[in-house]
């Protein structure tokens, strides 16, 4: 598929660069286009998606039903690649650093070879889930653990999860706040291991 309209390309990278990490809705996309005096058909704007995510400068992550145990086709996340590329493209001269973060977790799942994806529970979403063969790990990624109501929603969001598997919630925090089993990492230290 070429692409016939770059300038239209380059709005819908534009929107995914400034919601990465949010749940993509193609009719929020529609009208965000909509208000910048463009049309599309979804047809065009999922072919446009997919050259995206063909030229490796976006990464779809689907949403997993945990309780279900299946994958789930709406409401998937995209991440960037490659975050020289979203910071150029970007509109906003503030970085949201904890879609950035979240985003270098997710490149380095994959590049530690994991399959993941975005956990759905009943009564809410984690962020990562990443498998490999017979492993299994849950993981929150936050900026900073800053006060009680940020860490009682990061780690309560492992409460719906009722297996043995590893839940980890990574900030950059460099104190421990790991609680019941479920393991905090400061980013940089996780990123450092093997």
């Amino acid at each position: 598929m070429g692409i016939k309209d770059t300038n239209l390309f380059n709005l819908i990278l534009r929107y995914i660069i400034d919601t990465t990490g949010s749940e993509f809705s193609a009719n929020n996309v529609i009208k965000f286009l909509a208000k910048e005096g463009r049309t599309i058909s979804t047809e065009t704007l999922y072919s446009y998606i997919n050259a995206l995510c063909k030229a490796l400068i976006i990464e779809k992550a689907y949403r997993y039903d945990i309780h279900g145990k299946a994958v789930l086709k709406t409401l998937n996340k995209y991440y960037m690649t490659d975050l020289g590329i979203a910071q150029i493209k970007n509109n906003n001269y503030e970085v949201n650093k904890s879609f950035a973060l979240e985003n270098i977790v997710y490149n380095e799942l994959l590049t530690r070879g994991y399959e993941v994806y975005v956990g759905k529970t009943k009564q809410g979403e984690i962020d990562f889930i990443a498998t490999k063969t017979d492993e299994k790990i849950y993981i929150q990624v936050t900026y900073l653990l800053a006060d009680d109501k940020v860490v009682k929603r990061e780690f309560g969001a492992f409460n719906q999860i009722n297996d043995n598997f590893p839940k980890y919630v990574i900030s950059l925090d460099k104190k421990d706040f790991s609680p019941n089993g479920i393991i905090h990492k400061n980013t940089i230290d996780w990123l450092l291991e093997k």
